[in-house]
């Protein structure tokens, strides 16, 4: 007995009352099952001699029992399992409640559904381990909710918002239990949500890009510098080490909520809202974000590279001073997602380059000469080695795309005639010129603007079997001189074709959604057509309901406020402008080289204006709580202690979670 009373002493006293919480939510858990069961069956069967009063409405009866089960459960867990956290009944307990009760009759439903609707299984073991699965799931996700969302009126009363400036504490550091209790949830959260996303788009959506890729990864075709080369080597080695080509898609999508649930523990440390950090992870389910989740593309892990990046930068601005060790980790760990973003977008340097000062002043608020000569150094270091790391390992064939911009230039400024005077001038061998003309042709009487190498030009049956998309090397050399002397003296229609071209990639933009039907995906690779036309619709009454969050010049848009705006409030001001002029900055370069409307080319501006938008809000939030903790404090202290001077907020000085800012009084 002296023993067990030394240990129950040692125990942190959490410890001993979560289990006592664990015990009881699973005897009112047990009750409101009792509850649940019997009450159906009565109201279904009754009596032997009767019957029940809804046996013929199976489901009303089924919902009365469920309200019956979840009064049962909200009156024992909150008047007994969390009667320590009682409070007045307020509309917010009620309505966390019944949002907790109903996503967990979701997760339990899901494995169901997955285990019939996607591995196709249909026998009792299957079921009964699938709604064991489910249960199991829905249970933990329960007990987590209620003791961080619903049953937390004893910390409402005070401001619950952490330090808004305090860099010093790792957001990673826990100060007590609660603290490690609500990212815990975040990560299942984001575990389930990855994982839904990932049955989705099982085994990946393929666009005609991505299929030439995977027929460069599985060694089909020779890799080429048409599509990035390492996107092709890094396909080839999940396939290699995997066996499963759904290895790439998988991976994305394991970045992105990665780096989702990094973000939402941030914000929910500087902010002190569980409400904004489960709207953070809401990012990843938000329709313009969502459509190419699953599409292995290149544009899409440029995207979530550099949203890696942020999430490490905002990390980094938690770090407690000092600590040069974890933040030159931090640093390289940056510059090697910020090198695969440059080797797997060939236009994405001006997007790259505010993204790394970013990174920089969340490492470093005043990174100095040295440091900054470093990072520079440093980060091209990596990107020269990486290049020369891919085309050693790759050996990519060269197939000139770069001239496709100058043919889509001279095609649709010059006339026929004159395309024809140019190549001749150029040096074009006839077959060139001839080809040249006609492509001209061609698009003028289709009305094509753009795009022209693969809508206008006449390929000859054979020319693309083994290489692909290509032109010869005098090919190449002619347009580029083609276009240099030609240019100059139709530069008042070139500004208006690019200016065309570049409206219609901002106000058309197209292929919200690239799903599993369509024609260019293997037939080999199967796909669940159930999950995909439910995103589909979901994408797609998004689209029609609000177009513009599939436009470029919404983005466009956002991005220039957070990026010309000179301040903003809370502790984010520097971060949104650096995102704003990402995005900018990348749109940009598609105004000289746009090749179509497509929504993938202003993904990423879309997913740094989305982040943006957030931070702002939480921001500004932040600011809003910080001063009134501010007037509450002073209000208190000029009561309790009248001074002559003004009281002047600190809020940089450091000060514990859930306590307000501290308070200088200045006396007179």
């Amino acid at each position: 007995m002296l023993h067990l009373t030394a240990w129950r002493r040692r125990v942190p006293s959490w410890v001993r009352n979560i289990w006592r919480e664990v015990v009881a939510f699973g005897l009112v858990g047990a009750v409101a099952f009792v509850v649940e069961t019997a009450s159906f069956n009565f109201l279904i069967f009754g009596s032997p001699d009767h019957g029940g009063p809804l046996g013929s409405t199976p489901v009303l009866a089924s919902a009365i029992a469920t309200l019956l089960a979840m009064v049962v459960s909200w009156l024992g867990n909150r008047y007994w399992t969390y009667r320590d956290r009682k409070g007045a009944v307020d509309r917010r307990e009620v309505a966390w409640f019944i949002a907790v009760n109903l996503a967990g009759l979701a997760v339990t439903a899901f494995p169901v559904y997955v285990a019939h609707e996607v591995f196709e299984l249909s026998s009792p073991l299957s079921d009964n381990a699938a709604s064991l699965v489910g249960w199991a799931a829905a249970t933990l996700m329960r007990f987590a909710a209620y003791r961080t969302l619903v049953f937390t009126a004893y910390r409402e009363g005070s401001l619950d918002v952490p330090a808004a400036t305090d860099r010093r504490r790792t957001i990673f550091r826990a100060t007590r239990p609660d603290d490690l209790l609500w990212p815990c949830f975040l990560a299942v959260v984001a575990a389930i949500c990855g994982w839904a996303v990932s049955v989705a788009f099982h085994p990946g959506f393929l666009s005609p890009d991505s299929l030439t890729q995977l027929a460069q990864a599985r060694g089909e075709q020779p890799v080429t510098d048409w599509h990035p080369p390492v996107l092709a080597l890094l396909w080839r080695t999940l396939i290699d080490i995997t066996g499963a080509l759904s290895a790439m898609a998988a991976l994305q999508t394991a970045v992105l909520w990665g780096t989702l649930w990094v973000l939402a523990v941030v914000l929910w440390r500087r902010t002190g809202s569980r409400p904004l950090s489960l709207l953070m992870l809401g990012f990843g389910l938000a329709p313009h974000v969502l459509t190419l989740t699953g599409v292995v593309w290149k544009d899409v892990h440029m995207a979530y590279a550099l949203l890696a990046v942020c999430g490490i930068a905002l990390v980094a601005r938690e770090l407690p001073e000092g600590r040069e060790r974890a933040r030159w980790g931090l640093l390289v760990l940056g510059m090697l997602f910020l090198t695969y973003a440059m080797l797997v977008r060939k236009n994405g340097l001006p997007a790259v380059v505010p993204i790394f000062l970013l990174l920089m002043f969340a490492l470093w608020p005043r990174p100095g000469r040295r440091r900054w000569l470093v990072a520079a150094g440093s980060l091209l270091a990596i990107a020269a080695v990486g290049s020369l790391g891919v085309s050693a390992a790759a050996h990519p064939v060269a197939v000139r795309q770069y001239a496709q911009i100058p043919l889509d230039d001279l095609v649709h400024v010059l006339t026929p005639e004159q395309v024809r005077s140019a190549a001749t001038k150029a040096g074009a061998t006839p077959e060139f010129t001839d080809d040249l003309v006609a492509t001209a042709r061609t698009c003028q009487r289709k009305d094509i603007v753009w795009d022209a190498y693969f809508a206008c030009y006449p390929h000859k049956p054979g020319d693309q079997a083994v290489v692909g998309s290509h032109f010869e090397a005098d090919q190449a050399d002619v347009l580029l001189k083609m276009w240099t002397q030609q240019m100059p003296h139709h530069a008042t229609g070139y500004v208006e074709y690019r200016s065309r071209t570049f409206a219609r990639l901002l106000f058309q933009g197209n292929l919200q959604y690239l799903g599993g039907d369509s024609a260019v995906m293997p037939k080999d690779i199967r796909v669940n057509k159930t999950l995909d036309a439910a995103m589909k619709s979901y994408v797609m009454g998004f689209n029609r309901d609000f177009p513009w969050l599939f436009q470029g010049w919404s983005w466009l848009v956002v991005s220039l406020v957070l990026a010309l705006r000179r301040r903003w409030t809370g502790p984010w001001s520097r971060e949104l402008r650096l995102l704003g002029a990402s995005g900018v900055l990348y749109i940009a370069t598609y105004l000289p080289t746009a090749p179509q409307a497509n929504y993938r080319y202003v993904y990423w501006p879309a997913i740094a204006g989305t982040l943006g938008i957030l931070l702002a809000v939480s921001g500004a939030i932040v600011a809003r709580r910080t001063a009134h903790a501010a007037q509450d404090t002073g209000s208190t202290a000029a009561v309790e202690a009248p001074v002559s001077g003004p009281f002047t907020a600190d809020p940089t000085a450091p000060h514990p979670v859930g306590s307000g800012p501290r308070l200088n009084v200045t006396t007179g």
